[in-house]
């Protein structure tokens, strides 16, 4: 294999991953606070709060370090710091506020889900993924078109836990398929190189990762996405029903905040990006020209189908139902949960 495929794939290790779930490991080591390096604005009257994020420091995150370093979040009355760390960490730390100090997180709907049957009272209050950004890839001369080009290959998985095991079990789930129909095979997070080597003829990954590897290698990939068969809830900004209560003027400001970074960063990727890597710690940026990559696959996902601005943000109750059906008939959830009680969309108005 080429040497730089190989760096490449390291370093895609920490691209976007939206999130460790809560059935995933939990980590040895709990990364650091850090302060936003950007021109964000601190004292002076501002209040400080935290916004912990659900993976390390990353192009993912472009909105949100747009509203820093243009000033949103100042002219919101607010001056962010960034906390990074596993999805089931930052979801209960929001949950725990204000003794976590934590007053917002990024997670997932099926994280938002989970956490509310045991307990735990998170709102989704801004949804930034549209579209649920799990796919299928295959080489193109792998001929994969369509859920019935699935039957009789050999799909590879992280493991079993987190979105991509969601997504297998989704497009199961919609197609009244078992694993019967596929030989699913646990190869780790080493989805571009197993495929790339034809370990296996299936990959499960993140639509603006993998694929865009392979491509960088001038290989013809095809993509299945999940989005497209079953959409499940996903990545948004999350607080506690506490925080709402108490302090709904501070979750408006913040999310009115973040969407103009938002909007900026759908007009204007190019700006966006350079004004992320201000936040992202050079160690942890790795192929510069794959990470805009990242960025420009990223925003098909993030962009609403609404027909008004008012729109970004928006979550989709129809499919928050479908989500939390979807978990209860395949096990992840226990007991049903009242999808009403989970998110709004007060505040993105």
């Amino acid at each position: 294999m080429p040497n730089r495929l190989l760096l490449i794939i390291v370093l895609a290790l920490t691209l976007v991953a939206c999130g460790a779930q809560p059935s995933a490991p939990a980590p040895t080591a709990i990364p650091v606070a850090t302060t936003p390096s950007a021109p964000t604005a601190s004292g002076h009257g501002l209040r400080q709060i935290t916004l912990a994020m659900s993976y390390i420091p990353n192009i993912q995150f472009a909105p949100y370090y747009v509203a820093a370093a243009k000033g949103y979040y100042k002219d919101a009355g607010l001056d962010v710091s960034f906390d990074y760390n596993f999805e089931n960490d930052v979801v209960q730390r929001a949950a725990s506020w204000p003794e976590s100090k934590v007053a917002f997180a990024t997670a997932s709907g099926t994280s938002v889900l989970l956490a509310r049957q045991q307990g735990l009272p998170v709102k989704t209050v801004q949804t930034l993924y549209q579209k649920f950004p799990v796919v299928f890839f295959a080489k193109s001369s792998v001929g994969l078109k369509s859920v019935d080009d699935l039957k009789g290959k050999t799909v590879g998985i992280p493991g079993r836990f987190g979105e991509s095991l969601y997504a297998l079990m989704a497009v199961l789930y919609a197609n009244k398929l078992d694993e019967t129909a596929m030989t699913v095979q646990e190869i780790g997070f080493t989805q571009a190189q197993t495929v790339l080597e034809d370990k296996v003829q299936v990959g499960i990954g993140y639509a603006m990762n993998e694929p865009v590897i392979l491509r960088q290698q001038n290989q013809q990939v095809d993509v299945l996405r999940v989005a497209d068969i079953y959409n499940l809830a996903s990545n948004g900004t999350v607080v506690s029903e506490a925080l709402i209560t108490q302090e709904p003027d501070l979750v408006r400001r913040f999310v009115q905040a973040s969407l103009r970074g938002l909007r900026d960063t759908l007009d204007n990727p190019d700006e966006a990006y350079t004004l992320s890597l201000t936040f992202i710690p050079e160690a942890k940026l790795g192929d510069p020209k794959l990470q805009r990559q990242v960025l420009q696959e990223s925003l098909p996902f993030w962009q609403s189908d609404q027909t008004t601005s008012a729109g970004l943000g928006f979550t989709d109750v129809d499919v928050w139902t479908k989500t939390e059906q979807f978990m209860r008939d395949a096990k992840l959830l226990t007991k049903p949960v009242d999808v009403s009680s989970a998110f709004t969309n007060d505040f993105i108005k």
